[in-house]
Parts: structure tokens; C-alpha cells; sequence
């Protein structure tokens, strides 16, 4: 059995958020954090209860791509529709997403004070 949690959909339904499109953070101060709240890495404690093997990787990995994104790369991102339709799974773009001209402006390499394994992964 395979299930797949579509995020993006859960994340925009108005049956489940006010305002879900909003960039509104402040909407959580109130929010009493649970052991449940990161579902993509597991439920749990991840220092009691088991939790996705790979969640530090992935957290790592997560970094250093959105760093090269922002920091390590330049390129243009065209006119298109970018509209999800949330009646879809998986809910994507609906011309995908194209970026053109892409150039490497630097090497990445973690910043000052990264964990010696996040040192390894991306040095090169």
C-alpha cells in the first residue's frame, strides 16, 4: 500500500485555514507545537519514537538546495501559469515550472558554524 499526503493541497484548503493563501506567520503564535506537527519526517519525538531515518539528510539536503537557489545560481524564471489546481494530486503548476538561463555563480559551501556532516555533503 502506498499512501501519498498532499501537502500543498492540505496546506491551501479553506475548509482547513483562514485566508490559506495569505503569508500570514503570525496565525501560529499561538499554536501549541505537538510531536506531530512535521508529518513529512515522521510523527514523534524523534529522540524517543521513530521517525524517518533520513529526516537529517533531508533537512540538510533541504538547505544547501534552497542556498544554491538563492545564492549560487542566477536565472530567469519566464511568464507562465503558475496556478495549482487543487482538484489535481499531486497538486502542481499548471505549465510546470521553467526557469531558463541558468548560470552557476559560485561553488556552494555551508555557512560558518553548519554541522561537520552538513561540511562533508556539500564541499567541493
Amino acid at each position: 500500500t502506498r499512501v501519498l499526503l498532499d501537502l500543498y493541497g492540505t496546506n491551501h484548503d479553506v475548509r482547513l485555514w483562514e485566508q490559506p493563501n495569505a503569508f500570514w506567520p503570525e496565525r501560529f503564535r499561538t499554536h501549541d507545537v505537538t510531536p506531530f506537527d512535521l508529518i513529512p519526517q515522521g510523527g514523534g519525538d524523534y529522540y524517543v519514537n521513530h521517525r524517518c531515518a533520513g529526516e537529517w539528510i533531508t533537512l540538510a539536503l533541504m538547505k544547501g538546495a534552497l542556498q544554491m537557489l538563492t545564492s549560487a545560481m542566477q536565472y530567469y524564471v519566464p511568464p507562465q501559469n503558475l496556478q495549482i489546481s487543487l482538484a489535481q494530486f499531486p497538486a502542481l503548476p499548471q505549465s510546470g515550472f521553467v526557469i531558463r538561463e541558468v548560470r552557476r555563480m559560485r561553488s556552494v559551501v555551508p555557512t560558518e558554524g553548519a554541522a561537520s556532516d552538513e561540511r562533508r555533503i556539500y564541499a567541493h
